[in-house]
């Protein structure tokens, strides 16, 4: 069970106009995903609408994107429930259709201690895949402080990786990282905003759900092979379309339109209730790609 790094892309689940899923665009996505050079994709996340979903749809969605991508691309897929027995239940679903390790968020609302630990220690003894904890607060109301998830990755050893996305992330990154040596690798999130500053901190990546996955891509091979400058050059050149696709709340909504411009999904369809794009938004959007010159970046750093 070695800890993740590199991107790992968080898909998009996409819909028909009538909020049904679109298995033609999820296998054109998946496989434009996989030729944007990531090093693995999420399914199932928050970016993806999972919370959603019901459990054949959500079985339906894990089988079509490891079936294309075969041996060569790991998948990690979001099983977080409320319930112990739900997670076990969801976890070991996603394993027996091919999931190579599960991202795993706290409960809503129980903080760090014995029940938490506990949770976790039934799952771990349930599978046998690396877990990532979602560090996630915004989402599940749930803190935890870099020595607590030290301890809980002390506690299960099959947490390999934290998905790290309390902010300040960088500063985070590096006090918990200071705390679990290279036991456990720390990726970011949050649309890869503070990717630069992460992996200046120590962060092993990014695990989230970028538009342009090749974007992050080309910062992380940069970064990786010692180029520090080209890295810093496209992550600035990106940076006010990651700060726009980023916006709280309407994020989903902004990277389901992008991939639609983009011909990787047929509808920007997010499900009831989700956010939605006004006129302006629209605009400001074809403003932002404009302006950062996406097409010249894409173009070179594919």
């Amino acid at each position: 069970m070695k800890p993740l790094s590199g991107v790992y892309n968080i898909l998009s689940t996409p819909f028909l106009p009538d909020g049904s899923l679109d298995f033609v665009s999820l296998r054109r996505l998946t496989e434009a995903t996989i030729d944007a050079g990531v090093d693995g994709i999420t399914v199932l996340g928050v970016a993806g609408e999972a919370q959603k979903l019901n459990p054949a749809e959500r079985q339906s969605v894990i089988e079509t994107v490891v079936e294309i991508a075969g041996s060569d691309i790991p998948i990690v897929v979001g099983t977080s429930q409320d319930g112990t027995d739900l997670t076990i239940q969801a976890s070991q679903t996603a394993v027996d259709l091919g999931a190579k390790g599960l991202m795993i968020a706290p409960p809503v609302f129980l903080q760090p201690g014995p029940g938490l630990t506990e949770h976790f220690r039934r799952i771990a003894e349930a599978v046998d895949v690396p877990i990532i904890l979602q560090d996630f607060p915004t989402v599940n109301g749930v803190t935890m402080s870099p020595r607590a998830m030290a301890e809980l990755c002390q506690a299960i050893p099959s947490i390999t990786t934290i998905k790290l996305e309390d902010v300040p992330t960088p500063q985070r990154t590096a006090q918990t990282l200071a705390l679990t040596g290279d036991r456990i690798s720390i990726v970011g999130g949050l649309g890869g905003m503070y990717l630069l500053d992460e992996l200046r901190r120590g962060s092993s990546g990014t695990m989230t759900g970028f538009a342009y996955p090749e974007v992050l891509v080309g910062i992380w091979n940069a970064w990786s092979s010692g180029d520090r400058r080209t890295a810093a050059e496209i992550y600035y050149q990106a940076l006010p379309l990651l700060v726009f696709e980023g916006q709280p709340k309407l994020g989903v909504a902004i990277r389901k339109e992008i991939l639609r411009r983009r011909g990787l999904i047929e509808h920007a369809t997010v499900r009831h209730p989700g956010p939605m794009l006004d006129d302006g938004a629209a605009e400001d959007l074809t403003e932002t790609i404009n302006w950062v010159d996406v097409e010249s970046l894409t173009a070179t750093r594919a």
